[in-house]
């Protein structure tokens, strides 16, 4: 299954790759402190990646349990604290980034993760967005 976001843009499709990325947040720290620590310290690590020409969106989508609309399990929002999400304008901007490893920045991120992030429990997933519903978001 193809692993893109395709969407009309001037009555013509175009296709964007997007990546997702499901994170818990390391034990012992809270909600508030997990949250302001990615947003003031984590996300800075990344500004020269998604300044990147054709890295078209970053975000972050923090996950709140809703009483009565939830299972029953020990854990809330299966565990994750976070959705982030990074659209790229193609598969192939992706792979020529991917593709071109920095051994520094790795450390760099993987030493700043083990601050906040349950690294164990970190997956990343391509997306494929299927819309029912295209709303206004000018409400």
């Amino acid at each position: 299954m193809a692993s893109t976001v395709t969407k009309a843009v001037g009555g013509k499709p175009s296709s964007v790759l997007k990546i997702v990325g499901l994170f818990k947040r390391k034990p012992g720290i809270s909600v508030e402190a997990f949250r302001e620590y990615y947003e003031t310290k984590h996300v800075k690590l990344f500004t020269e990646h998604v300044a990147l020409p054709g890295v078209l969106r970053f975000s972050r989508r923090y996950l709140t349990q809703i009483e009565g609309m939830s299972s029953p399990l020990p854990t809330t929002t299966g565990g994750f604290d976070v959705i982030m999400e990074v659209w790229y304008k193609d598969r192939e901007l992706f792979e020529s980034l991917r593709s071109k490893p920095n051994p520094e920045f790795t450390k760099m991120a993987i030493e700043d993760e083990e601050q906040f992030l349950d690294r164990d429990s970190m997956t990343m997933y391509f997306s494929e967005d299927v819309e029912t519903k295209d709303g206004p978001w000018n409400v």
